[in-house]
């Protein structure tokens, strides 16, 4: 025997809670769609105008990650589409596109098309992507999944790329009818500086997927967990435990499959056949900061900004919280930081109530005697977690590589 045999012989599985530990993957389509018969009723809805002559320009599918938005959209847009003829579906994901030239050549690619070299320009992208639709059936449904992640770029700006794809000019000559659903991460509108006329052209429809409370993560759980864990495994106290932590910190059903996976990993690493609230305890932390860096990774520029500022480092003490206002603008206008990132005190504050609304920072105001009263602001959650976002963000962001740039 070699090392390697004593290696795989000491990791092995032993009385392992388990079962079938990829019904626990979150990225799995489950066969039934839980808690979402609303959502799902307004998108049937919305389909439904082509019996009338009529999809809206666009659509936007809004709610905090882990909500159902692409698997419900995709499923009932394509379900749809396969009972009727006269609608095609296609879903392009642009969390990869590292440019607007590069978000456009991956519709070309989903509509079948050859994608194009940067010599052809988005003009020419765009003409290649109507001559593609010009073969397909009357009505067509484009699902543009992780919308957040379209920023400015060194060429192009999402101006320029969404007045192209609404209404550009090739388009309408070739009368394509095209319904545009966008696809975003975020309870606030998608920072993308759009101006008037494209936003006029995106004021259509919009289907909202709110967190799920603790009874509709019961519901999506329950049989996954079912499959993953031997019977017995799960308890119902520990169950009813883990559904109540998941609903009140993330209301996320892929961070509520990664707990009892890794609560469950817990348990076998430390030998037992059954899941209790000490290993959901155990691994809550690791869960927590996960799902917090991955929403912070998905927040619009302006904000991931002013939240640096909120936990800004003190060369003499540190990281320094809670601040004010004041606070997080000298941070954002220290000397060498990127014009484009000195926001303005009326911007900071309204960032910051938006930051507020989606529960990443709380405040209150401190009275401070005769020097008056100031508004106080930290965050919800560990603020060194922000720290550990800011290069995952900033390799991810085209807009800010393209600030520093300059």
């Amino acid at each position: 025997m070699s090392k390697y045999d004593d290696l795989f012989d000491a990791t092995a599985p032993d009385d392992s809670p388990f079962a079938d530990k990829a019904a626990l993957d979150p990225l799995a389509d489950p066969p039934t769609i839980h808690a979402r018969d609303d959502q799902e009723r307004e998108l049937a809805t919305i389909l439904n105008g082509v019996q009338e002559g009529y999809l809206p320009p666009t659509v936007s599918i809004y709610g905090p990650p882990g909500t159902g938005k692409t698997l419900t959209t995709r499923r009932v847009c394509r379900e749809f589409a396969a009972r009727h003829d006269r609608v095609a579906v296609e879903y392009v994901n642009l969390k990869e596109c590292q440019t607007l030239f590069s978000a456009a050549n991956e519709i070309l690619a989903a509509v079948g098309g050859e994608k194009q070299g940067a010599y052809a320009g988005l003009d020419g992208v765009f003409e290649a992507i109507w001559d593609a639709l010009e073969a397909y059936p009357e009505w067509t449904v484009l699902l543009l999944d992780e919308i957040d992640h379209v920023q400015y770029d060194a060429n192009y700006d999402p101006s320029d790329f969404f007045y192209r794809l609404l209404r550009g000019e090739g388009r309408l000559q070739r009368g394509i009818d095209l319904s545009v659903w966008l696809v975003s991460n975020e309870l606030l509108e998608v920072d993308l500086r759009l101006d008037s006329r494209v936003e006029s052209a995106m004021s259509d429809e919009a289907v909202c997927f709110p967190p799920y409370d603790g009874e509709e993560l019961e519901a999506i759980l329950e049989p996954r967990l079912e499959r993953a864990f031997r019977e017995g495994a799960v308890p119902d106290g520990v169950l009813a435990d883990g559904v109540r932590e998941a609903a009140r910190r993330w209301g996320d059903a892929r961070k509520a499959l990664t707990l009892f996976r890794q609560a469950g990993e817990y348990a076998a690493d430390d030998g037992r056949q059954r899941l209790t609230t000490e290993c959901l305890e155990a691994t809550l932390e690791t869960t927590e900061r996960a799902a917090i860096i991955d929403r912070l990774c998905n927040l619009p520029a302006n904000h991931f900004v002013v939240l640096t500022g909120i936990t800004a480092w003190n060369d003499a003490t540190g990281l320094k919280q809670p601040v004010s206002t004041g606070e997080i603008y000298d941070y954002l206008h220290q000397d060498g930081y990127p014009e484009e990132l000195q926001l303005g005190t009326r911007t900071i504050q309204t960032l910051v109530t938006d930051l507020e609304t989606m529960g990443l920072v709380e405040t209150w105001i401190d009275s401070r005697g005769d020097s008056g009263r100031v508004k106080q602001i930290e965050t919800t959650f560990e603020p060194r977690w922000v720290r550990e976002a800011i290069d995952p963000y900033a390799a991810d962001s085209t807009y800010l590589d393209t600030v520093f740039e300059r």
